[in-house]
This record gives C-alpha cells, sequence and structure tokens, in this order.
C-alpha cells in the first residue's frame, strides 16, 4: 500500500514534536517516535507480525541523523571524553546489532511487553529524577565492555539513543554529569548506525512490508521525521530556557507510563 501526503504531514508533525522535546526536555528518539510509529504504520498497512521490529527499526534510524547534531553541539562544548568513547563505542556498537538479532527473533507481541516496561521505566525514572550515586569504581575496558554490549541491545530493543542508560551509568562511575550526558550523547551515532544497519539486513528479505522500505526501515518517516526534528529542535533549547522544564518533565514522565501501561496491555 502507497502512503499519502496526509500521511507525511503527520510524520512531519512528529518530527516538529520529537525535536521540540529533544531541545526541550534532553529526550526524544524511541521514547516518541516508537509508540508513534505503533500508530501510525498499521495505516499503512504494515502487518502486526512486523509492527514492532519496524517501529524499532525506523526510530533507529531517525537517531542517526538527530544524534549527529546532538553530538557535534557536545563536541563544541567540550563535554565529549575521547577515552570514554574508545572504552564505550565498539562495545556499545556491537550490541546494538546484538540487539537487532534478539529483536528479529523475538515476536512482535513480546517486542511490545519489552517496550512497555521500557517506557513505564524510563518514566519513573525520570518522574523520580533521582542521579545514580558514585559508588562505582573508575571504567576501564573489563568494566565498559560487558556494560557497553548490554547498554547497546537494550537500547537496540526499545529503539532509543542510549542516553537513559549511558548517563547514569557513567554517574555511577565516578564521571561528571557534563561529560556523561555528552559522551553519551557521541555514543548515540554509532549505536544508532549498528542498530540500524542489523534492522536493514535482518528485514532484507521480509516479504508484506510497505513501499519504500529498506529491510525493517520506512524510509518515508525516517525521512520526515529527521527533517521536522532538525527544524524544531532550536526551538526545543530556546523553550528550555523560559518555561518551567522540571514540571514538563514530570508531566512528560506521566504521559511515557500510561503509554507504556497501554502498549504493554495491548500487547498481552
Amino acid at each position: 500500500m502507497t502512503f499519502d501526503w496526509h500521511f507525511i504531514i503527520l510524520l512531519l508533525a512528529l518530527g516538529l514534536l520529537n525535536g521540540v522535546l529533544a531541545g526541550l526536555l534532553g529526550i526524544g528518539g524511541g521514547l516518541v517516535i516508537v509508540p508513534a510509529m505503533i500508530w501510525l504504520l498499521p495505516k499503512i498497512g504494515v502487518p502486526q507480525e512486523h509492527l514492532m521490529h519496524m517501529a524499532l527499526a525506523t526510530s533507529m534510524a531517525t537517531i542517526c541523523f538527530t544524534a549527529i547534531s546532538s553530538a557535534l553541539a557536545h563536541h563544541k562544548r567540550g563535554s565529549v571524553s575521547k577515552p570514554l568513547l574508545k572504552l564505550l563505542v565498539p562495545a556499545i556498537a556491537i550490541g546494538g546489532l546484538v540487539g537487532a538479532y534478539i529483536a528479529d527473533l523475538i515476536d512482535s507481541r513480546w517486542l511490545g511487553l519489552i517496550f512497555g516496561t521500557g517506557a513505564i521505566l524510563m518514566g519513573l525514572q525520570m518522574a523520580i529524577g533521582k542521579l545514580p550515586q558514585a559508588k562505582g569504581d573508575k571504567l576501564t575496558l573489563s568494566l565498559a565492555a560487558p556494560a557497553g554490549v548490554g547498554m547497546g541491545a537494550i537500547s537496540s530493543l526499545l529503539g532509543i539513543g542510549g542516553g537513559s542508560l549511558v548517563v547514569p551509568y557513567l554517574l555511577f562511575h565516578k564521571e561528571k554529569l557534563v561529560t556523561a550526558i555528552g559522551t553519551a550523547a557521541a555514543c548515540g551515532l554509532p549505536l544508532a548506525i549498528m542498530a540500524t544497519i542489523g534492522y536493514v539486513v535482518l528485514g532484507w528479505q521480509v516479504a508484506d512490508l510497505p513501499v519504500y522500505h529498506l529491510g525493517y526501515v520506512y524510509l518515508p518517516a525516517v525521512l520526515a521525521i529527521a527533517i521536522g526534528s532538525v527544524a524544531s529542535a532550536p526551538l526545543g533549547a530556546y523553550l528550555a530556557h523560559k518555561l518551567p522544564t522540571a514540571v514538563i518533565k514530570r508531566i512528560f514522565a506521566l504521559l511515557m507510563i500510561v503509554i507504556g501501561i497501554k502498549i504493554f496491555l495491548n500487547n498481552i
């Protein structure tokens, strides 16, 4: 089934919302895109058995674009640690591929349950807003390698950029907050690229997918969301200095919990 311009307008609007939230609250990616894709993709004929795979893959592909601007912005501010990147990036990139492979083995319904649970947990984390205490040892390769693979795999399974996992992990290992955020943003790009490659390859021979797809990735959504996100992110950053972001973040966290519960219940 083909798409029409009304559908493209919806995708652009989703990108605009994603960009504003990314600039305003420092979130976005899978937390916004995956639930929206779960709602939108059936409208163009995506069968239920491939719905979650396409939602996750499309989310990871859009993160490839948004992560570039985020990583560059943090790099210009000097908040990206190159030693930490050397420790984390290879493992996180491998984890992104592993997550895509695991997702391909799992039924769409179970992926929905996994995402619903993850959305609830991330919403709770966002609502509480408590940072982990720096009780861990200074990060080494032996610590970073298995943790990086795990964080990359979980991020790929949830369709997220990984910041919600990498930032607390680095804080626990006694890194400064600004360094943790900047380094996590830089880790998001290789993670998204490798996860996207995995979803493209694993979905290459899948039948019954809509036109204009690349494996599990739905290309019109990636393009429209990326354009919208890049265009509206500066507005979100501007609003961050004008609006009570703490209150808005708690409201969004509550919304994520509700959405997570709904997706979970829909897949039981």
